[in-house]
């Protein structure tokens, strides 16, 4: 099986004038609308939301811009 990966943008602390920091992490998609991000040495999923997608980390919901998404 081959793994699709590609490139995603974390933003941290987005706020009115953007995103205060933005992480660069890779990104598997595994099947259909199904995508996980390596993020602190974990694959974590991707939830996709009708105005976002993010991840879950600490309680907290974290913004992820995925190439070609």
């Amino acid at each position: 099986m081959v793994d699709n990966l590609t490139i995603g943008y974390l933003q941290h602390a987005a706020g009115p004038l953007g995103p205060f920091r933005t992480e660069r992490v890779t990104v598997k998609h595994e099947f259909a609308d199904r995508y996980l991000a390596r993020f602190e040495g974990k694959w974590r999923r991707v939830f996709v939301d009708v105005r976002r997608c993010y991840i879950k980390f600490q309680g907290e919901r974290i913004t992820i811009q995925i190439a070609g998404v």
